[in-house]
Parts: C-alpha cells; structure tokens; sequence
C-alpha cells in the first residue's frame, strides 16, 4: 500500500497593535511634515528648489513603504511533517523563519500566554495573528541553528490534521483540536 504525501498549505494576517497603529501614524505625520517643509523651503532653495520638492516626494515614498511594510502575514507550509513558516512582509517579500520537522516537537498543544511567558527558550519566533488569541497553538523543539526554540502559530483544521499524525504522542500529537478558523 502506497502512502500519500501530506501538502497544506495556510496564511494568517498579523494583527496590528496599538503600537502599530500609533507607528503608522507618526510615519504618516512626519511624511506630511517633512514635505509641508520642503515644500515651504524651496522658495527660499532658489535654484536647488527642485531638490527640496524631491525631497519632500522622498518623505512620503518613506513613509508609505513604512507604514506598508507593517502589513504582515504568516504561511505555514506542511509537507510530510516538515512545517515551513515563512513571513511575508507588505506582499513584497518573504522571509524563512523557520522549518521544523513535526517528528522532533519536545511538546505540542494549545497556547496559554501567561503559562508560557514565564519559561525560557533560546528563541521564541511567534508566527500568530497575536500572542493572547485564543486560537494559538505551540510547538516547543530543538533547532539546529535556534536552539531551544517556542514556534507559536495560528494553525487551522488542515494543519493540525497533517501535523497530527507526525507529532509524537508524549508531546501532545492524539490531542483533541477545536475551534479553529475555518478556511477562506
């Protein structure tokens, strides 16, 4: 009997902070500002007027690529048990943050903030819509180059079914999964 390759494939979007959001606005503020300057300025530039016009068209190209580049999302990748999580910043580019092999989760199961804040680990990479979501999962194991690591995610359906049959049962693989997003 053949078996069949496990391939799923999920994206989550970041959720923004208050952080993020007063972020985006003092990107956008000092963008405006530093064009009104420039603008205001170039009179007084005489011939080099073009140049503050230039920079104030800078300012704001800085500070949509900025406040752009706060748009975040998550793709976890599972193929056979290895999970890829990736990082995709604006749709613009992505960045690996990891592949962990399911075979070598030390534990595995539903995430509670308070619970795990208080532990160490050589790295946390946390590939959620946000850390207190009640939809979190997390995987603790050893990384090659990480070290200790705690993968905290926002799996679906889909994913955990093709985790669970990797993961090994003393880190939480035959746990009973629940209330997940569904699919978009």
């Amino acid at each position: 009997m053949e078996s069949m390759d496990v391939f799923v494939e999920y994206m989550v979007k970041k959720q923004n902070t208050g952080k993020d959001i007063l972020l985006k606005f003092v990107y956008a503020f000092l963008g405006v500002a530093i064009m009104l300057l420039a603008l205001l300025l170039s009179p007084i530039l005489g011939a080099f007027a073009s140049l503050g016009f230039l920079l104030g068209c800078a300012a704001i190209y800085g500070a949509y690529y900025l406040i752009s580049s706060m748009n975040v999302e998550y793709e976890y990748i599972i193929t056979n048990g290895e999970m890829d999580v990736d990082k995709i910043i604006a749709r613009r580019r992505r960045k690996r943050l990891l592949t962990a092999n399911a075979r070598r989760f030390e534990e595995f199961g539903a995430y509670n903030h308070e619970t795990m804040s208080s532990r160490n680990f050589a790295n946390r990479v946390y590939a959620c819509t946000a850390p207190a979501d009640p939809g979190n999962y997390y995987a603790v194991f050893n990384h090659q180059t990480l070290g200790q690591t705690l993968l905290v995610f926002t799996p679906n359906d889909r994913v955990l079914e093709s985790l669970r049959s990797f993961i090994p049962r003393q880190a939480g693989g035959k746990a009973v999964y629940g209330n997940r997003p569904s699919e978009n």
